[in-house]
């Protein structure tokens, strides 16, 4: 997942909540869901989705929204970590992966 994507989504949904619009908040939470590739991002925007709907919704957004914003942060960090955890395969010189793989690998 994407970190930057993530943040800029839930900054989006936190301004649209506060003004009352949810309609804004629920076609930012499609299109993030649409367009995510795997089932951890689903679930991080969805917890956070509800995570900012109850910090909003108890009425302290003043003092509650930084650690709202850096928990959120941290859960995208840990649920998209397993993912950069897999290796690309190595194909050394002269394999598929390199350029002049089809000359056999001479330069």
């Amino acid at each position: 997942m994407d970190t930057f994507n993530f943040l800029v989504s839930i900054l989006l949904m936190m301004m649209a909540i506060q003004f009352g619009q949810t309609w804004i908040v629920l076609a930012v939470l499609v299109i993030s869901i649409l367009t995510s590739k795997d089932l951890s991002t689903i679930i991080s925007f969805i917890i956070s989705t509800a995570v900012l709907y109850i910090v909003i919704g108890s009425g302290e957004v003043n003092s509650l929204w930084p650690l709202a914003i850096f928990g959120l942060v941290v859960l995208s960090i840990l649920l998209g970590s397993k993912q950069d955890q897999q290796q690309q395969p190595d194909y050394g010189q002269g394999g598929y992966g390199d350029m002049m793989g089809g000359m056999g690998g001479g330069y």
